[in-house]
């Protein structure tokens, strides 16, 4: 079975955007979009939402996604994502539903390009060696041998090891650069769980993963100036205020 899975925490409520997973997006709680964007797929048979937000399991309630309550100690602050993922799994089965492939749709992701969930999904169909497929978005201009931090004196410096990094201000120079963007993100379900090692720092997608390249620029909502571009792109897309 595919099922999609919408996650989200209660503690996502913070300081600079209140209850994020649910912040009013061109008129709509923002994981809206992610579930109506699961409910298009053709192969998605099922869809759930794993929270320990009440204010997140109602607007789930309300148009009848399946809720699988996410018990504190996977809803923390510094909770890993693949702790909430796999409890989810673990209920399923218990439940009788046996999964093969789920998807993972960030609540607080309001721009979801049509037609990318099943891209996905299909890449796992036709190579059953592949552990997850996820979007991706090309950044050259934010290599991390560009990246700088502070030392202990607040002044910046580079990273990474000057020593073992092709340092050059040519950007065409460095290669590929990707990033995953957080819209789709699509694992194959073996010995039950998600992989117990892989690449990092996400492990739990394992060490065989292709990227599906995202032309939209996506962003998780985060703060008001999120917001704002979340909803220029669905204006651009066709959406409207309900």
């Amino acid at each position: 079975m595919i099922i999609g899975l919408l996650t989200g925490r209660a503690g996502s409520a913070d300081q600079v955007l209140p209850f994020k997973n649910i912040y009013p997006v061109l008129g709509r709680p923002v994981m809206m979009y992610p579930y109506l964007a699961a409910k298009k797929s053709k192969l998605i048979d099922d869809i759930y939402l794993s929270t320990d937000g009440e204010e997140i399991k109602q607007v789930g309630r309300e148009n009848n996604i399946k809720i699988i309550d996410r018990p504190p100690e996977f809803a923390a602050s510094d909770s890993q994502h693949n702790t909430c993922i796999n409890h989810a799994l673990d209920v399923l089965r218990e439940q009788g539903v046996d999964v093969s492939i789920v998807v993972i749709l960030m609540c607080n992701v309001p721009i979801q390009p049509e037609g990318i969930i099943d891209r996905c999904i299909e890449e796992l169909l036709d190579d059953e060696s592949l552990d997850t497929v996820c979007t991706v978005r090309e950044w050259g201009d934010h290599h991390p041998s560009r990246a700088k931090t502070l030392d202990i004196n607040g002044f910046l410096v580079p990273i990474l090891d000057e020593e073992k990094t092709n340092v050059t201000t040519t950007r065409q120079l460095l290669g590929d650069c990707y990033y995953l963007d957080h819209q789709v993100w699509a694992f194959r379900v073996r010995d039950k769980h998600l992989p117990d090692k892989g690449q990092t720092p996400w492990y739990w997608m394992g060490d065989k993963i292709k990227g599906i390249e995202n032309t939209d620029l996506v962003v998780d909502i985060h703060n008001k100036a999120d917001v704002k571009y979340g909803e220029m792109w669905l204006k651009a897309n066709g959406w409207e205020e309900p």
